[in-house]
């Protein structure tokens, strides 16, 4: 009969939406992170053209442009992807927050931040897909590539300000969760700490933005999805005990 019970337990674990979601998420990030980066790296996509000498500066541009074109589909491939991974964040935030700091305002606060943190990101990405779209038919017709260029020059700055936004939301949000469990219970001190670090790595995110470091700021995306933020989901799912019921309560 005990034996019963404990499968039964472990099956509703297996099975609850918000454990699912918390792997979803982590899974989402791993492989939009990775995918990322073997793309920014001229791994999965064509090198850029090299532009001779004697090339025309316009001749150039729209030699660019094309190529550039080639690596939309990936872009938006692994962009979803991401989305997924932010959607399950902030769902999975909104779930834990009560579990990780039960009845505190300033967790429902940070929980709060990272949702709408999550929202600009994905609002931003949305954007930059279908400007970087308009931009690739631009440059396949005979429209002038000097206005192709100020266009996609505009869609770069306007998602980098959404980006910094973004992760500006979340990293204050991550804080935000953390001094309210670190208020809460004293148990959770290491994913306090981890929680910090992150949200502090966040904020160092978003002034890469601010700077226009870009090369900083592709090499933290990568860096931070690739594991801190999912090991991050999986950590808060285990502590929030989600789906965790004692033996004699069935």
């Amino acid at each position: 009969m005990e034996t019963q019970t404990i499968e039964r337990v472990l099956a509703r674990r297996a099975a609850d939406p918000r454990r699912l979601v918390a792997y979803a998420g982590a899974a989402a990030f791993v492989i939009a992170a990775g995918w990322f980066w073997l793309a920014t790296k001229n791994v999965t996509v064509a090198a850029p053209p090299l532009k001779g000498p004697h090339v025309p500066p316009v001749q150039g541009m729209r030699i660019y442009y094309s190529w550039q074109a080639t690596t939309l589909p990936q872009e938006r491939y692994y962009t979803v992807i991401a989305i997924v991974g932010f959607i399950c964040l902030a769902t999975a935030v909104s779930w834990f927050r009560d579990m990780v700091a039960p009845g505190r305002a300033l967790a429902s606060t940070g929980a709060a931040l990272i949702g709408v943190g999550a929202a600009t990101w994905i609002s931003g990405n949305i954007l930059e897909l279908g400007g970087h779209r308009a931009v690739g038919l631009m440059a396949a017709r005979t429209n002038p590539i000097q206005t192709t260029n100020s266009i996609a020059f505009t869609i770069d700055m306007i998602a980098a300000a959404f980006a910094l936004g973004a992760f500006a939301f979340i990293g204050l949000g991550m804080l935000a969760v953390a001094t309210a469990a670190a208020r809460q219970d004293a148990r959770h001190r290491a994913w306090v700490a981890y929680t910090i670090a992150i949200g502090l790595t966040l904020l160092v995110l978003a002034w890469s933005y601010a700077a226009g470091n870009s090369d900083l700021s592709d090499l933290m995306l990568f860096a931070i999805g690739i594991a801190p933020v999912p090991l991050w989901l999986i950590w808060t799912c285990r502590i929030g005990r989600i789906g965790i019921e004692p033996p004699n309560a069935v």
